[in-house]
C-alpha cells in the first residue's frame, strides 16, 4: 500500500440490495441500543415510568432487534424506489474520505 494513495472527498454511489441491508440493519441496531439506553436512563432518574417494558434487559434486547428488523424490512421494500432515484440522480451523493478502489 502506497503512502501517496489518492483519496477523494466526494463520490456518487448506488448500493446493491445486500449492502443497503447491511447499512440499514447496522443503523437500526445502533439506534435501537441508543434508544434502549435513553429509555433506561430516563426511567432510572424518574422522568418516565416504564409500564409495558419494565425490564431493562428486555429493552436492551428487544429495541435493537426490532429496529434492525424494521430497517432491513424497509430497505427491502423500498429498494426499487432507492434504485430508481439513484439511477436518475446518477448515484447517491456522499462526502467523506474515500480511497481509490483496488479492483
Amino acid at each position: 500500500m502506497s503512502d501517496h494513495e489518492p483519496t477523494y472527498s466526494r463520490c456518487a454511489v448506488q448500493l446493491n440490495l445486500y449492502s443497503l441491508i447491511k447499512v440499514t440493519g447496522l443503523i437500526g441496531l445502533a439506534g435501537g441500543i441508543s434508544w434502549a439506553l435513553i429509555i433506561c436512563l430516563l426511567d432510572m432518574v424518574g422522568l418516565i415510568e416504564l409500564v409495558r417494558f419494565e425490564s431493562y434487559l428486555t429493552n436492551l434486547i428487544a429495541f435493537p432487534m426490532a429496529a434492525a428488523f424494521f430497517g432491513v424490512l424497509f430497505s427491502i421494500v423500498g429498494y426499487p424506489i432507492y434504485a430508481w432515484v439513484c439511477k436518475n440522480a446518477r448515484g447517491q451523493k456522499l462526502s467523506g474520505i474515500f480511497h481509490a478502489p483496488r479492483n
